[in-house]
């Protein structure tokens, strides 16, 4: 079993960003369900994975439709 990788980019980072009312551990969780590690990965524009953005994706999705 090969682990699948993807990055995001930078806009799609920001996007990411402008949901969080801060950047902290606790908002990183409460939001995202990630951890910091994660973050500065995307923040950096490194791979995370596959699974864990298509997490992150879905949480902001709901976010964005919520609002």
């Amino acid at each position: 079993m090969t682990l699948q990788l993807a990055n995001l980019d930078r806009e799609g980072f920001l996007r990411l960003r402008s949901r969080l009312p801060a950047v902290t551990r606790e908002h990183l969780f409460n939001v995202y369900a990630i951890s910091e590690t994660t973050w500065a990965k995307l923040r950096d524009g490194k791979p995370v994975k596959r699974s864990t953005l298509d997490r992150i994706l879905r949480r902001y999705e709901a976010l964005r439709v919520a609002a």
